[in-house]
């Protein structure tokens, strides 16, 4: 978190007048799929595990180098969520999921660029019960993915974007109930939409 206010300070005062007719916006929607929540086995297997979720991103950066620019992230999740046991699935409700995500990006060639990121994830359950009893959880995040954005009008592009996350997931309720490890989640995304861009 010191990081992330640490550069949106920086960054402002080292050019912010030069630079802000071309800073990049951007929006897109896809769909986010993730690993399991929870997977525990004493006398049988249980898992916990949402769905394949609708995402909401937005986004803005502003270049440091010729080729680098620096921005934040934002995602937004909804989806049900589920728990399987001897084969048989239970429904759990909504799960919602916001992320935020300090990170730079980069070119690749032609049209195709890089991205990388640290930041946190929050995920905030529509009903207290099962594991979020005690309420959601916030995570540290980190990410990387691909961009891939052709020219469609004279300031926009259309922007096709894969993204992989990774976290370490528990909650208090979790380690109330003595699970004193956390669950390794990973996150793959895939998503459409417009980018403005000043260069």
């Amino acid at each position: 978190m010191r990081l992330i206010c640490a550069v949106l300070i920086v960054l402002p005062a080292t050019g912010f007048s030069t630079v802000q007719a071309q800073a990049d916006y951007y929006a897109r929607l896809g769909l986010t799929g993730s690993t399991n929540l929870v997977r525990d086995r004493v006398i049988q297997e249980i898992e916990v595990r949402p769905s394949l979720a609708p995402t909401l991103v937005v986004g803005a950066a502003l270049p440091f180098a010729p080729t680098y620019r620096a921005g934040l992230e934002a995602a937004l999740t909804t989806s049900g969520y589920h728990t399987r046991e001897q084969d048989v699935d239970s429904d759990l409700g909504t799960l919602r999921t916001v992320s935020l995500m300090l990170g730079l990006d980069g070119p690749v060639a032609g049209r195709i660029g890089w991205r990388s990121g640290v930041g946190l994830i929050r995920y905030w359950p529509t009903e207290s019960q099962g594991i979020f009893l005690r309420g959601g959880s916030t995570r540290f995040l980190i990410g990387a993915g691909v961009d891939f954005r052709p020219r469609v009008l004279t300031h926009w592009d259309l922007m096709l974007s894969l993204r992989y996350d990774y976290h370490r997931f528990t909650t208090e309720e979790l380690q109330a109930r003595r699970f004193t490890g956390t669950q390794g989640v990973q996150r793959v995304s895939a998503s459409v939409g417009l980018a403005r861009a000043g260069r």
